[in-house]
């Protein structure tokens, strides 16, 4: 099966109508991903197959959350899940914030050779950004516990805007521990049909 096919299947597979397209944009952004990867050890997966499932189809079941029309991803990495989620949403915009100068270099690169336009890449850390109450969306798959990514990010979205925090089993003794200004709207189960672990999204709000 091509790396087209297989990102097609399991696109499809999740209930994401993702045109021929956009498809192949995210053929080339992978193929970038693994160039850079050899160099630059970018993520520890070395298997294209593993990449496909484990990063873009993952990156792909948060699809559905995605409702309003600013986004950052914190912790972002080489592009996870928000370079996935631009190429998909071209209408949207994502600030993708990562302190790894590697990352965010390989992600300017990404943004340029594939003219991805409403991308912009912040090397920085979180807490000196400076677009706070701005984001419809704070999203994150990289924050070792909840409590950890909230205390990072509470200032970004906007009131109406909420925290989406990618996480394996359901996170339960880290929702005890999160701090009284934000409550959990959401648990949701994602469902990556390559992956037998567990996958959940986690959705909070700041209270009042």
């Amino acid at each position: 099966m091509t790396h087209f096919d297989a990102i097609q299947k399991g696109a499809q597979q999740m209930g994401a109508n993702l045109s021929d397209t956009t498809i192949q944009t995210l053929v080339d952004y992978l193929a970038m991903f693994q160039k850079w990867n050899k160099a630059y050890n970018l993520t520890a997966i070395r298997d294209v197959d593993q990449m496909i499932s484990l990063h873009l189809l993952d990156s792909l079941a948060t699809l559905p959350f995605i409702t309003g029309d600013d986004i950052i991803d914190v912790g972002t990495g080489p592009g996870l899940p928000g370079m996935v989620l631009a190429i998909c949403y071209p209408e949207k915009r994502f600030t993708l914030l990562d302190s790894n100068g590697k990352k965010t270099r390989f992600l300017t690169q990404v943004k340029m050779e594939l003219g991805i336009n409403n991308v912009t890449v912040a090397n920085e850390r979180v807490e000196k950004h400076a677009h706070q109450g701005h984001y419809d969306h704070v999203i994150s798959r990289a924050f070792a516990s909840l409590q950890d990514m909230i205390n990072w990010t509470l200032p970004l979205p906007k009131d109406t805007g909420n925290f989406l925090a990618m996480k394996g089993v359901y996170p339960s003794e880290e929702i005890a521990e999160l701090p009284p200004e934000v409550e959990v709207i959401n648990i949701e189960p994602l469902n990556v049909p390559t992956i037998q672990a567990e996958r959940h999204m986690v959705v909070m709000a700041r209270k009042g």
